[in-house]
């Protein structure tokens, strides 16, 4: 077949991607032809100011300079190595995750954040002895069959799990879609109900369902009751890690001590696929057999570029940068949305902000008005994404953007919201 070397416009490259490619959506934004910082382009031509960061994976910005030299650099040498080998990349790249959490941690070397979240579930049955696992309704940990049932997405249930007996799920702390439920009562009842569960799993901030969060003593309830049951605490860092929040890792802003934290999406800065499952070190005697190897986990393709980007966040200071301008953002947003019709709230923790929308019932907006109004936006250059379970808008930039670029893009959107009519 002859490929025509005319570029194509994005909506024939969408075109074609649809007769060829299944998905679960057929909504797409986006023909993407390249990126730098926080700015990505489409095959027209146009620009557009990103608040996605590939959800949460481009931290470091796209195609980061530093990042892209060392692909090049690794390439030439080794970019593949079998995972029941070692290479140099990967001792050091564990030796460096200990060192951010603490020298009782070791990790296993995975390569997505479904598979991270898989794993954390096998280790923790295996070391408990027991079954049962808690999720909260709403959560999204992955596409595997392990990670899907471990989500609380009633979507998941019946056709792919007819029995769920050993998964039960708590409503996530969103005091207004739950009705001002005692969070800390029902999470206490359910760690301690019989039979004891092997594990809770968790968020420090649950992304995909709105940027949603609990108090301190939420955090601080299920850390006592797990302590005291026996139940190990798995934290979700998938979508939260490596400086997203103004910490390296979002479970550090709560007085909770997670056993074992799963991490991928900017490990890597989106350039190789990489996940790891950090563990406390007794529960590493769990870890046996072929069920825990991975073909390419933590190749030294990945390493090279997990070793820059956190070297980017060290440099770059990108952890104060996101606590800084999430600061900024939240206050503008909020001096400028004070009394719109439709924004029930403005919350997030560095820069991973929602911006929640109801309708004048007090409900969540339909996912038609949130399509409307995120093309909108991306007509007018800024490309956003948003949950349907809360009807929130996510603005998740690379933690490289500008002060400015987020102030034009945050100008843009309050505009937006102020001239909803629904």
């Amino acid at each position: 077949m002859i490929l025509s070397k005319v570029p194509l416009l994005s909506n024939e490259f969408i075109e074609r991607d649809k007769k060829s490619i299944v998905r679960p959506t057929t909504n797409i934004p986006l023909a993407i032809k390249g990126g730098i910082g926080s700015k990505i382009y489409d095959f027209d031509g146009r620009e557009y100011i990103d608040l996605t960061s590939g959800w949460n994976v481009v931290n470091t910005g796209w195609n980061h300079p530093k990042i892209i030299k060392a692909l090049r650099n690794q390439n030439e040498t080794l970019s593949y190595a079998p995972p029941w080998c070692t290479h140099q990349g990967k001792v050091e790249m564990a030796e460096i995750m200990k060192t951010l959490f603490d020298d009782n941690f070791k990790v296993l070397c995975g390569t997505t954040g479904s598979e991270s979240v898989e794993t954390a579930l096998k280790i923790a049955r295996l070391a408990t002895g027991r079954r049962k696992i808690i999720g909260f309704t709403g959560a999204y940990h992955g596409g595997t069959l392990g990670s899907m049932l471990a989500s609380g997405l009633s979507e998941f249930k019946d056709i792919f799990f007819p029995q769920i007996e050993y998964h039960c799920y708590v409503p996530l702390p969103h005091y207004q879609k739950n009705n001002e439920k005692d969070y800390l009562s029902i999470i206490r009842n359910t760690i301690l109900q019989e039979p004891k569960p092997a594990a809770i799993i968790l968020e420090p901030i649950f992304t995909n369902p709105g940027i949603i969060y609990g108090s301190a003593d939420f955090y601080l309830t299920i850390n006592k009751v797990c302590k005291e049951s026996g139940t190990l605490i798995i934290m979700d860092e998938v979508g939260t890690g490596f400086a997203r929040t103004g910490k390296m890792f979002g479970f550090e802003h709560w007085p909770i001590q997670p056993d074992i934290v799963c991490l991928s999406k900017a490990i890597s800065s989106g350039a190789v696929p990489m996940a790891a499952t950090l563990m406390r070190s007794e529960l590493a005697n769990s870890v046996s057999g072929a069920g825990f190897s991975y073909t390419f986990g933590w190749t030294p393709l990945a390493c090279a570029v997990a070793k820059s980007t956190l070297e980017i966040i060290n440099e770059e200071n990108l952890i104060e940068r996101a606590k800084f301008l999430g600061g900024f953002a939240k206050s503008f947003l909020e001096q400028h949305l004070e009394g719109c019709r439709y924004v029930t709230d403005i919350r997030g923790l560095g820069l991973e902000i929602g911006i929640e929308l109801n309708n004048d019932l007090n409900k969540p907006l339909s996912n038609s008005h949130m399509d409307h109004l995120t093309l909108n936006l991306r007509d007018r250059g800024v490309f956003i994404e948003y949950s349907n379970y809360t009807s929130t808008l996510l603005l998740m930039p690379p933690l490289v953007i500008e002060e400015n670029e987020l102030r034009q893009a945050l100008n843009i959107i309050i505009e937006e919201i102020s001239s909803l009519n629904l």
